[in-house]
């Protein structure tokens, strides 16, 4: 398939979606989680708390340049099925609270002075995923669909 079945930059602009966020630790075991995000300038964007003496696995991915692999989707049969599915490696960004609250306000019903602080925290970081490889997918009505998937940045849906 040449191209996504639906405008994978839309779906990943809906409000309120979240990423399942993977990665591997430094000792090779497995983190997962949930995250909110902005896809901006062809990246996804993340805003992680970092506290000493907590595990962060996903900022020290980050922080060395390894990769991770982020699905977003929705699962609302048999209509609404949809996926987007990319790996690619992570870095750490210069915080910018504006892009910060970009991500936030894509979840919180309204923005306040808690989450402006909690924008601008020293104690959480900005960083991004790259999506040089993925695939997107739709299965309306629950019906097989072509794949599109992408094994190079100029080849993806984030390169145009």
């Amino acid at each position: 398939m040449n191209e996504p079945g639906f405008a994978v930059q839309s779906f990943l602009d809906e409000p309120r979606l979240p990423a399942s966020v993977a990665t591997t630790t430094g000792r090779g075991n497995t983190a997962l989680a949930m995250m909110w995000f902005v896809a901006e300038e062809g990246r996804l964007w993340f805003h992680t708390p970092a506290f000493d003496g907590r595990p962060t696995p996903f900022l020290d991915a980050a922080r060395e340049n390894r990769q991770v692999a982020v699905m977003v989707a929705t699962f609302d049969p048999p209509d609404d099925v949809r996926q987007v599915r990319i790996t690619g490696p992570a870095r750490l960004e210069t915080k910018d609270v504006a892009r910060v609250r970009r991500i936030y306000e894509r979840y919180v019903p309204e923005w306040s002075p808690d989450w402006a602080d909690h924008a601008a925290s020293p104690d959480a970081l900005l960083w991004s995923m790259s999506p040089d490889r993925g695939m997107a997918v739709a299965y309306p009505g629950l019906e097989n669909r072509p794949v599109f998937r992408w094994s190079n940045p100029a080849e993806g849906p984030f390169s145009a």
